[in-house]
């Protein structure tokens, strides 16, 4: 399915961003990868009658148009617990994939910075920008120009959210999006691609070795002006031109990857200047950043996802005589990287639940510590998660922790509902370290003891203090740290000591 590897690193190896024109654009599985499908056919008549219910799904295709439609249904997390179902190939072939196109482990970060040899700088970032803007028709100077003045712009914003960086450093977030904004994504998406595939041991020439550690100083800077910026939890809409066997690949149940930086419009209708293209992808968005403060073009509203995004297809629609396509999708986080924490809580998709911040604090804190969060709002859907293929290859990992709240109000047990998760997941065999996050410690020790019989829960951490929260969410602020809490000089955190597996 799709075209061979090799076809595709060719294409990504021969493409000049010196001398392509602004309009020209890599076909689109040169950044997109299938990660996992479902295969169990009576899953898939569950799936496609699930779908049907929602009216997502007719007998007659006809009586389903883009009008028809709620996509207010991608908002549900009903849609995740497909995660339980779905199949990640394995195999000598596909481990031998994994390594050239197939890349599952998010260690983007890491493989950004070990690139740049040279010290960074805003003086070095315009010189790498100028480098690329050179090609033919192009007024170099204006170009540069317009990057210089929207950079000085951003640079406010983000030295006001963020005053311990330098003026410097500021000006060099504020150009890395310009430049991507400008006429030069291509250049960007390219560069993260071929950053991935090295990362995971692909053979690259040395000449594009060499324009990669000049394009890694703008991924470098662009990947740390995005994690500057909160998430935006909503929908985004966007349109790409897409080949036959590449829309063959958005199939409902399939999870899909993008690799690259990708721009989308927030909102569920797509942006004017795209809408003819013949896939219009409809998401809803977990991690996707709004950079309309930043970017050359405002109107368009854009939100950009990170390279390594991820999506389940809920729905492909085919309408116009099957010559344009909806996609609908749901953003999702697998715990495909090297550090990750579920976190549970009923409010989490609240666009103002107050702990946002934190996962945002961590995402920014230290760009070679990828910590990536899998939201969920029950403990139904927690559990679903860690029994699905994703969950499992995350059991008593020392690189994966477990947040959660104990009162939950969309739970019939509302008053328990942390106590009874942990007790849950240690049921399942699940032993990572886990954090209660409360209002009220000494009630929420209480119920510990009851679900889980015993005075000393193992690996469990109690706290109200949004700092101990922080360390635990931030592997103690460096890989590999382990999380101690200090009951010797603090009430605010406890943590308690039982015989191994006694739970199981």
């Amino acid at each position: 399915m799709g075209r061979a590897q090799k076809v595709i690193f060719k294409d990504l190896c021969a493409f000049d961003p010196k001398k392509a024109a602004e309009s020209l654009r890599l076909r689109h599985d040169c950044y997109m990868i299938v990660v996992a499908r479902i295969l169990n056919q009576a899953r898939l008549k569950g799936l496609k009658a699930y779908r049907k219910d929602l009216h997502y799904e007719s007998d007659d295709s006809d009586e389903l148009t883009e009008e028809t439609l709620d996509v207010t249904m991608l908002e549900s997390e009903q849609i995740e617990y497909l995660l339980e179902y779905e199949t990640i190939e394995e195999g000598e072939d596909i481990e031998q994939r994994r390594k050239g196109h197939y890349v599952y482990e998010d260690n983007f970060n890491p493989s950004v910075i070990n690139m740049i040899e040279s010290k960074t700088s805003y003086e070095r970032l315009k010189e790498v920008c100028r480098f690329y803007e050179q090609r033919d028709g192009t007024d170099v100077e204006k170009a540069m120009a317009q990057h210089e003045s929207r950079a000085e712009k951003s640079a406010k914003i983000f030295l006001k959210k963020n005053p311990r960086i330098s003026q410097d450093e500021a000006k060099s977030l504020g150009l890395a999006i310009s430049f991507y904004t400008g006429a030069r994504s291509e250049t960007v998406s390219r560069g993260a691609s071929l950053v991935a595939r090295q990362a995971n041991g692909v053979i690259i020439d040395e000449n594009i070795r060499q324009e990669l550690k000049e394009a890694a100083i703008i991924l470098y800077y662009l990947v740390k002006a995005l994690s500057y910026i909160p998430y935006h939890w909503g929908f985004v809409t966007r349109c790409c031109k897409l080949e036959d066997e590449e829309l063959d690949l958005y199939t409902p149940g399939f999870l899909i990857t993008w690799i690259q930086f990708s721009s989308s419009t927030k909102g569920k209708k797509e942006a004017d200047a795209f809408k003819n293209r013949n896939a219009i992808f409809k998401i809803f968005s977990l991690t996707g950043r709004p950079i309309q403060d930043f970017s050359n073009f405002p109107e368009e509203d854009e939100v950009l996802f990170l390279p390594h995004s991820t999506f389940v297809v809920f729905q492909h629609l085919i309408s116009h005589h099957g010559t344009q396509h909806i996609i609908y999708m749901r953003q999702v986080e697998l715990g495909l990287c090297q550090w990750s924490v579920l976190w549970v809580d009923d409010r989490i998709f609240n666009p103002k639940w107050e702990n946002k911040a934190h996962m945002e604090s961590a995402a920014a804190k230290s760009l070679n510590l990828n910590v990536h969060f899998i939201p969920k709002s029950s403990t139904d859907s927690a559990l679903s998660f860690l029994r699905s293929p994703f969950g499992q290859r995350l059991k008593n990992k020392n690189t994966f922790r477990i947040v959660t709240d104990m009162n939950r109000e969309n739970e019939k047990q509302t008053h328990n509902a942390g106590a009874r998760l942990i007790r849950a997941l240690r049921e399942l065999g699940f032993e990572n370290e886990c954090m209660v996050f409360t209002s009220d410690e000494r009630k929420a020790k209480q119920y510990l003891r009851s679900e889980l019989k015993s005075e000393d829960p193992e690996s469990v951490v109690v706290t109200i203090d949004t700092s101990k929260l922080r360390e635990f969410v931030d592997f103690g602020r460096s890989p590999g740290a382990a999380y101690q809490s200090n009951t010797a000089s603090s009430s605010a955190a406890s943590k308690y000591e039982i015989p191994p597996n006694q739970n199981k």
